[in-house]
C-alpha cells in the first residue's frame, strides 16, 4: 500500500500562487525596511479548522503550504495520499483564501514535512497499553506519555530533533477534538462509524534527507506518494521487543535469575519501574550497584519474555 499522511507541508515557488482573495498578514524586516514574505494562518480563522497554512518567502522565492487531511472533508477518512493530493489542493482552492495553481505545484513541488498516517481495526484498550509500554526494546532511550487515556507517544532524542512513534484512538480524538468539524459534515454518522475502534498510528518525517532515508525516494510530490507505507512498521520495530512470548523461569540460572525474572513479573516487564522503586527504596549503596543490575534485568528480560509480547506481536501484524 501507498504512503498516507494526516498532515503535509509542501514548499514550491511563489510563482504558483496566483492570487490572494483576502488579505494576508506581512512579515516584515525591520532593519532592513523591507518586507519578507505574506503569510495566512488558519488558527486565526476557526471557519476553516483544517490546519491551513499558506506563506510566501521574497529572499527565497519559495510558497509554503501546510493543510491537515481534514481539508478533505467528506473524504477525509482516505487521507492525503496519491489519490485524494489534487482533491487537497482544489479544496484549498475553494476556501477563499486564495488560488494556487494546482498541475504547477504537483509537478514541481516537493514535500518538507509530513505525519505518515496509519490507521488499524483496534482496540486501544488498558491492555494493549500495558504490553507496549513493558515491551520497550530499549527502556532508557524511550520515553513514552500517555495522554487523555486516548493514546501513547514514544520518543527518543536523536542528533537532529526526536524520533517517535504515536498512537491513539481516532474516534475519541474526534469525539473530544474535532467535533465541530465532523458536525459540518454531511456524511458525519458515516464518518464517526468509520473510525470507531480504529487506532491511529502516526510519525513525523522531516526534510529531504530524513525522507530519502525512511521513504528511499526523493521528496518531489510524485516521488513522495508513490514510496510504500513501510516506515510505521520499521518505527515500530525499532521501538519495540516483540520476539518474546511467555515468561519462562526454566531460563534462569540460579536463585538470583529466578528471584529477578518473578519481580520482572510483577511490574509487568517494566524495567524503568524497577530501576525508579530500586532507587526510591535505596537497595543500592551505589549508582554503579544500581547500573549493574538493571543492565542484568535487561538481559534477563529478554531471556524469561512475557506474554504481553503476544500483544505486541498482533498490533505489529497490523502494521
Amino acid at each position: 500500500m501507498f504512503i498516507q499522511c494526516d498532515t503535509i507541508k509542501i514548499r514550491c515557488n511563489y510563482k504558483y500562487l496566483k492570487e490572494m482573495k483576502i488579505p494576508f498578514n506581512i512579515q516584515y524586516n525591520h532593519q532592513k525596511n523591507k518586507e519578507n514574505g505574506r503569510y495566512f494562518h488558519s488558527k486565526y480563522s476557526p471557519a476553516i479548522p483544517y490546519n491551513v497554512y499558506v506563506a510566501t518567502n521574497n529572499q527565497h522565492q519559495t510558497l509554503e503550504i501546510e493543510f491537515s487531511s481534514k481539508i478533505l472533508r467528506e473524504r477525509y477518512p482516505e487521507l492525503i495520499s496519491r489519490y485524494t493530493i489534487r482533491q487537497c489542493l482544489e479544496n484549498l482552492n475553494s476556501l477563499g483564501i486564495c488560488t494556487v495553481d494546482v498541475d504547477g505545484i504537483l509537478r514541481h513541488g516537493w514535500v518538507i514535512k509530513a505525519a505518515v498516517t496509519k490507521d488499524v481495526k483496534l482496540k486501544l484498550t488498558d491492555v494493549v497499553l500495558d504490553a507496549l509500554n513493558q515491551n520497550v526494546g530499549n527502556y532508557r532511550r524511550f520515553k513514552w506519555v500517555h495522554y487523555e487515556g486516548k493514546g501513547i507517544t514514544f520518543t527518543k532524542d536523536v542528533v537532529y530533533g526526536k524520533e517517535e512513534i504515536k498512537l491513539y484512538d481516532k474516534y475519541k480524538e474526534l469525539l473530544n477534538h474535532s467535533r465541530k468539524f465532523v458536525d459540518t459534515l454531511p456524511n458525519r454518522n458515516e464518518i464517526m462509524d468509520y473510525f470507531y475502534g480504529i487506532t491511529r498510528f502516526e510519525i513525523i518525517i522531516t526534510g529531504e534527507d530524513e525522507i530519502r532515508q525512511r521513504l528511499g525516494v526523493g521528496n518531489g510530490i510524485q516521488e513522495f506518494f508513490n514510496a510504500l507505507d513501510t516506515p510505521i512498521a520499521e518505527q515500530f520495530d525499532r521501538v519495540f521487543d516483540v520476539s518474546a512470548k511467555i515468561l519462562d523461569t526454566s531460563q534462569c540460572r540460579g536463585h538470583d535469575d529466578w528471584a529477578m525474572a518473578y519481580v520482572l513479573d510483577a511490574f509487568k516487564g517494566n524495567l524503568k519501574q524497577i530501576e525508579q522503586t530500586l532507587r526510591a527504596d535505596a537497595v543500592f549503596s551505589s549508582r554503579n550497584g544500581l547500573s549493574e543490575r538493571m543492565k542484568k534485568y535487561q538481559s534477563l528480560k529478554l531471556q524469561v519474555n512475557r506474554k504481553e509480547n503476544e500483544i505486541v506481536k498482533q498490533v505489529r501484524n497490523l502494521l
